[in-house]
């Protein structure tokens, strides 16, 4: 029996290229959560971003956010881990010998160093406003719980040894719209998932995942049954138990009728 279900956002819940969620995405979330089985996203995004996507008026029960190192219900927090520390300053030394975009992301919000049209052609792609400049001195001695560099993978080779931190590439249509999501090693939406698990004393048996990009592969390992979307990447169709139809062809509404969840 399926109580908990966890669903990346960009690209399995949200279609980029429609620039909205599937009608029948939404009748499957409102489903599962008329049945009493909870419901969270797992995402790289920030819990403040919840209130601008276009989610459609979903509703969850809480978020493995930022790659899970911020977990959060209805009620709070439930578990937060941050990028050591020195790491974090490893990083910021570098970048001001060779500056790229990097926004930095702390508890209660995200700044960057600074704009260019890469990172207005990033932003556009994932619906998100420009993120607002900010003192990236702060890294030095506050919490950051994940950065997220805008880079190519031929300036990526660049970067010093940071062994307390793990990267997660991504793409949105191609090289031309590219970065890399970066949290602790120690972390990732495996570990976060597991923390709420733990909190609501439910079995990984009784879970399922939706998700579509390489980081969303550690968390296929730890629920009961993982899926990933048809227009997932190999790496996620690898690691998952099904590969559904895509998301703008009902591939979640789909799935869970396959499994008998709805």
């Amino acid at each position: 029996m399926i109580k908990a279900v966890f669903f990346d956002i960009d690209g399995t819940l949200l279609d980029h290229s429609a620039h909205a969620v599937p009608e029948s995405t939404i009748r499957a979330v409102e489903a599962l959560r008329e049945k009493g089985i909870l419901t969270f996203t797992a995402t790289g995004r920030h819990v403040t971003q919840m209130d601008t996507l276009p989610l459609g008026g979903m509703t969850f029960d809480g978020a493995v956010a930022l790659n899970g190192q911020y977990c959060t219900n209805t009620e709070g927090v439930i578990y937060r881990c941050p990028i050591p520390r020195q790491d974090i300053a490893a990083l910021l030394d570098y970048l001001k010998q060779d500056p790229h975009p990097c926004i930095l992301i702390e508890e209660d919000g995200m700044f960057i160093n600074f704009h260019n049209a890469y990172v207005e052609r990033v932003q556009a792609a994932i619906r998100s406003p420009m993120p607002p400049l900010g003192d990236m001195e702060r890294g030095y001695t506050e919490p950051v719980y994940q950065a997220l560099l805008y880079i190519s993978d031929e300036d990526k080779a660049r970067l010093p040894p940071l062994p307390g931190i793990r990267f997660s590439s991504w793409r949105l249509g191609g090289p031309e719209v590219s970065g890399a999501d970066l949290y602790p090693v120690s972390g990732g939406k495996a570990v976060g998932i597991e923390k709420v698990l733990a909190h609501y004393g439910i079995d990984r048996s009784e879970t399922m995942a939706f998700g579509d990009g390489e980081n969303d592969v550690d968390m296929f390992g730890v629920v009961g049954t993982a899926v990933c979307m048809g227009n997932g990447c190999q790496e996620a169709k690898d690691a998952a138990d099904y590969v559904t139809d895509d998301i703008d062809n009902d591939g979640i509404w789909k799935a869970l009728v396959h499994f008998g969840v709805i």
